[in-house]
């Protein structure tokens, strides 16, 4: 009976006589399907692209995760070789003025001559070598990009940097020592100045023009920021992918606060690590509670130009550089005896 009603109302609906009042009813809820469909679809896309989004963002995040630990384990093993290279060359004399043994809170002292041997031995050459050469191809890359450099351009400007960078850590590392007098660290601090001045002739000599080189002069003042922003950059893929305008946005902003920060001491400023004086742990220490509340100040800022899911990954990315910060510091602070 349901049946037969059923029928006779849609041969009812059919006929030319029907009502044109039911006849736009069913028009209407033929427009309401097809309208339901195309928002269906829409709705379908929107979640296949929000999927993907959320996809994209968790493989930034593992990978943040995963550059974080790998940070730490590449700091962790360059510890203990500086550590084992340092016994390797044994208890060194006590410097005239310095703690010995027999005093209450003993500390080791190495020659200039020592350190200076460690330092320029090539294993040790080696493991600079070898830890800078990525560091810099990192926080270089997007000045490298803007050159349009071929292949074997690229290699040897990349070759250029990693020679100045070795000339201020090789040295460095030897002002570190606190046993080093007032005169041999005058020395090596000129040696350092003038061992970058010569670099930089080269790099000026091979980008042939005056704009490109003032150009890498700026970047480089700025390379520290320049490598945490590198860092998150390259953890940054698909759709959450940085631009290069963003990427250079990102860097002012760290380099500005790195420089303009209050810190009680800053070691963003790596002249302060020739000076044993402040490489104490509890200047360390403040210095990495400073940092903290910096990294802070740096996020607030970047939220005005990074979308919220790359904001994410970039505090995933600060956390990242204060693990790296550290251990780094772990590092100069026991080459430098911690400090007199």
């Amino acid at each position: 009976m349901t049946l037969i009603q059923t029928n006779s109302v849609m041969d009812k609906t059919t006929n030319p006589n029907t009502p044109s009042r039911i006849r736009l009813l069913f028009i209407l809820l033929t427009c309401g399907c097809v309208g339901l469909a195309i928002l269906l679809g829409l709705l379908g896309g929107k979640m296949s692209d929000l999927e993907k989004s959320n996809s994209d963002l968790q493989r930034n995040l593992d990978s943040a995760t995963k550059r974080a630990k790998t940070a730490a384990a590449d700091a962790e093993h360059w510890r203990k070789q500086a550590e084992s290279l340092m016994t390797d060359i044994g208890e060194a004399r006590p410097a005239a003025g310095t703690t010995t043994l027999g005093d209450s809170n003993p500390k080791r002292n190495f020659h200039p001559e020592e350190v200076a041997a460690l330092v320029n031995s090539a294993g040790m050459q080696n493991i600079i070598a070898a830890q800078q050469g990525p560091v810099l191809a990192m926080a270089y890359k997007d000045l490298l990009d803007s050159y349009k450099l071929s292949p074997d351009e690229r290699d040897y400007l990349q070759k250029l940097l990693l020679e100045k960078q070795m000339v201020q850590v090789t040295n460095g590392m030897q002002m570190m020592n606190a046993s080093l007098s007032p005169e041999d660290r005058a020395a090596l601090g000129q040696k350092i100045g003038a061992g970058m001045a010569a670099d930089d002739a080269k790099i000026h000599e091979f980008l042939n023009s005056d704009a490109d080189f003032a150009t890498y002069q700026t970047y480089s003042k700025q390379e520290s920021a320049h490598m945490e922003v590198g860092m998150f950059e390259q953890s940054m893929t698909g759709a959450n992918a940085l631009d290069p305008a963003t990427a250079d946005t990102l860097a002012g902003i760290v380099a500005d606060s790195q420089k303009n920060f209050p810190f009680t001491v800053n070691f963003y400023d790596k002249t302060n690590f020739g000076n044993p004086a402040v490489l104490t742990a509890p200047t360390i220490g403040k210095f990495f509670d400073e940092q903290a509340q910096m990294q802070a100040e740096v996020a607030a800022k970047a939220a005005q130009v990074l979308t919220p899911a790359q904001l994410e990954v970039f505090k995933q990315n600060q956390a990242a550089m204060r693990q790296m910060t550290k251990l780094q510091m772990s590092n100069i602070q026991q080459l430098s005896n911690g400090g007199q």
